[in-house]
């Protein structure tokens, strides 16, 4: 029962400084599996050691995989944790692991003594530890560790830096990006390429729900779709990454779908309408008027035959633009929705008049 306790409360915790590591517990130990991964669903962007998945996308409640995996970063984890994102895509065959629940991130590690007890707590839970240290003496202590305890372990940064490091006849610097960017960034080292991305950032920004469509010719993707189809955190996904995106809600009036006529001024090639599974965006639209503390049968919004009628009115749309590339966004993560669209943007050449950055 302690072990129990003592695995929801490190599931729980959210630190700011990588020195602590207290043994706060996080529960009743009868309840302390629903409490693991609850709190593992959450997000702790300040969370030091404090375990959290990474940002969920699903939609619908998050697979849980068959066992953990702890990630460990000295700085976000977002690099590992999108790796291993990407890698449970291959076994997505068997279940949806695309976003899993028990997918830990330890964020901004700094003392090897935090490592030891990050790599027992996985022991116990028969974790596997993936991690990115750029510390040398970091790594050298995840490897020890995980040795001592019998904790299965892959070093994603280390064998590239070495062989980086013979190739290139050059020392890495051992310091974690996040210091580096501190020490030495300035005013005068940002790059084109930011400005470029703060400017998308803002324009995606203010043609998100349809607003404006006077200046959707500017836009570089057009994203369509019935409502709670992840339109604007795909929209803002890409506008991180330099592209000017728009979005545009498709919500019936009379039974019928009223597009505004400025969609004509974007190349098709560059609209991109989203689809979802029935059955799946009736319990987004559930949970999401029973967080707003509404009743899914006072209004028509959330009923399977509204959510019907509005998917066939989207596809018959789409249907009469072939030219538009639809997307099924069903149990679809935001960067894997978003690296289909830049995919389809690269290849088609023509209908690239904006400037593709470099991978940020």
């Amino acid at each position: 029962k302690q072990r129990k306790i003592r695995r929801a409360g490190v599931a729980q915790r959210s630190l700011t400084s990588s020195t602590e590591f207290n043994e706060k517990g996080g529960g009743g130990g009868a309840d302390s599996q629903q409490q693991r991964e609850a709190a593992g669903a959450a997000t702790s962007s300040t969370s030091s050691l404090g375990g959290a998945s990474p940002i969920n996308n699903c939609a619908v409640s998050s697979p849980v995989l068959p066992k953990p995996i702890y990630v460990l970063s000295d700085c976000t984890g977002e690099s590992a944790a999108n790796t291993c994102r990407a890698a449970l895509g291959q076994f997505e065959e068997w279940n949806d692991l695309s976003c899993p629940t028990n997918l830990l991130i330890f964020r901004f590690l700094s003392e090897e003594s935090d490592v030891y007890k990050i790599v027992e707590q996985a022991r116990e839970d028969d974790a596997l530890i993936v991690y990115t240290l750029s510390e040398a003496g970091m790594s050298t202590a995840v490897k020890t560790a995980c040795k001592l305890y019998d904790v299965k372990s892959v070093n994603l940064w280390g064998p590239l830096l070495e062989s980086m490091e013979g190739h290139l006849d050059l020392q890495r610097t051992g310091v974690p990006m996040t210091k580096r960017a501190m020490s030495h960034r300035t005013a005068e080292s940002l790059s084109t390429d930011y400005y470029k991305m703060i400017e998308a950032v803002e324009f995606t920004r203010q043609m998100d729900d349809g607003a404006r469509p006077e200046r959707w010719k500017d836009a570089d993707i057009l994203i369509l779709g019935v409502s709670r189809t992840g339109k604007t955190p795909l929209s803002i996904y890409l506008g991180q990454r330099g592209y000017k995106v728009a979005n545009l809600p498709l919500v019936p009036r009379n039974g019928e779908l009223m597009v505004p006529k400025y969609v004509d001024d974007v190349d098709p090639r560059r609209v991109f309408g989203l689809v979802i599974n029935g059955e799946v965006l009736h319990s987004i639209r559930t949970n999401r008027l029973s967080f707003m503390g509404v009743k899914a049968g006072d209004i028509e919004y959330s009923a399977m035959r509204q959510v019907n009628q509005e998917l066939a009115l989207a596809k018959a749309l789409y249907a009469r633009h072939p030219e538009w590339t639809v997307l099924d966004a069903t149990h679809k993560g935001v960067e894997e929705t978003a690296a289909r669209i830049m995919k389809t943007l690269f290849l088609c050449e023509e209908a690239n008049n904006f400037q593709v950055l470099r991978a940020t």
